[in-house]
């Protein structure tokens, strides 16, 4: 796992950047990452009453969502020790980062299975990376320092048999509101995984009852993995009720109403994610399974129609495509592929670095300094950047 530790300065607003972490989301089969106005759950109702699986309905009050972010006095001991008094809040989020470094709070040992509280995260130090941000975040606040989740939209990862590997959700913490002067701003965001994602993914900030239902979510699959129904039931049930907008958590709830063979349930969780966001891959597929396990193949076949049809629509899929027939030499295959992934997402630096990898093979060298130069001025790191301009220089060294 890698620490990132970056800033921007900008006039009044702080501008955003990205970071990665990893979130469970069980599945069927494939999986993806338009949303609708949806009414919270009557909790009594019988898909979150828990009566079917567990045999009786299920109380998830004794549930606290203030564990999760809450600190201890070994914790406040700890971050005093490292920020001190200091009144600056750029001096203090340095100096937090920097102590957490020193003290392998950042490079914990990394368990993708596990998913902790803050408390539990410092005291056992491991945990997965929404653990990780969980820490972060109640140290950050302890600090006196102005701190928000974001989600990352990863696009899913495509197969060789155009289905998906399951989907990675991932979540960035920034702290907003650092001034460096009177009239800037600064954002900071502790990257735990920015190596691996590279593409200029959209974001939107998130309340903190979206990274609870997350957490609740996490400990529920990992129940479910370890074949404790009734916790994972409880802790899916607890994640609705904290955030109910949240697809993901109904396509687990439907997974595991499937397993036990109660489908028509599954089925009313699965629609619940569709309700959420209807191009949620999972759901869709899950959803064409259980029409055709209940015989209703026309209506499960118009599901799987959809599955084609957003999988078409993903710019990602496309650029997956584009990949294998460039891997192969089919390289005019590889430019209408990305020409399509083009139309669809304009500001991706790598379709254009393909494309000019494409056009370099085909020693189309004006057309691959043109696509070089475009994915230098779509990326967003620095080292892509960097590394860009080195590919532009040295293919336009062929033109002179």
């Amino acid at each position: 796992m890698r620490i990132g530790f970056g800033a921007t300065r900008t006039a009044i607003a702080a501008r955003k950047h990205f970071v990665s972490l990893f979130l469970v989301l069980a599945s069927t089969s494939i999986t993806a990452c338009a949303s609708a106005v949806v009414t919270a759950p009557d909790a009594s109702n019988e898909l979150l009453s828990g009566h079917l699986l567990i045999g009786e309905n299920v109380d998830v009050s004794d549930i606290s969502t203030d564990d999760i972010m809450a600190v201890n006095d070994e914790m406040r001991v700890y971050v005093s020790s490292k920020v001190g008094g200091d009144p600056q809040a750029r001096s203090r989020l340095r100096k937090l980062i920097g102590g957490m470094i020193e003290d392998g709070l950042l490079n914990l040992e990394y368990d993708e299975n596990r998913t902790y509280t803050a408390i539990e995260t410092f005291q056992n130090r491991r945990g997965n990376c929404l653990s990780f941000s969980i820490l972060f975040t109640a140290l950050a606040r302890e600090a006196d320092l102005d701190v928000t989740f974001q989600m990352v939209d990863i696009p899913p990862s495509f197969s060789a048999n155009d289905e998906t590997i399951l989907l990675n959700n991932h979540i960035n913490v920034l702290v907003k509101g650092v001034r460096s002067d009177v009239n800037f701003m600064q954002s900071y965001v502790v990257d735990f995984n920015a190596a691996e994602y590279n593409g200029n993914y959209d974001t939107r900030k998130v309340k903190d009852t979206y990274a609870m239902a997350l957490y609740f979510s996490n400990v529920a699959v990992e129940a479910m993995q370890a074949g404790n129904t009734r916790k994972a039931f409880r802790y899916l049930k607890k994640g609705i009720e904290t955030d109910h907008k949240i697809a993901g958590i109904w396509v687990n709830l439907g997974v595991l109403y499937s397993r036990y063979g109660h489908y028509v349930m599954a089925e009313q969780a699965y629609k619940m994610a569709l309700t959420v966001q209807p191009s949620n891959k999972s759901a869709l597929v899950n959803l064409a399974g259980v029409l055709q396990t209940l015989g209703r193949v026309e209506k499960s076949n118009d599901y799987l129609k959809k599955v084609t049809y957003y999988r078409d629509h993903n710019p990602y899929y496309q650029y997956f495509q584009a990949q294998a027939a460039y891997q192969s030499n089919g390289l005019d295959d590889a430019l209408a592929y990305l020409g399509k992934a083009i139309r669809l997402k304009k500001d991706e630096h790598q379709f254009y670095f393909l494309r000019g990898l494409v056009h370099q093979r085909r020693q189309e060298y004006q057309l691959a300094a043109r696509d070089f130069e475009k994915a230098r001025d779509t990326a967003q790191k620095a080292q892509l950047i960097s590394g860009y301009t080195r590919k532009l220089e040295a293919v336009e060294s062929r033109l002179h």
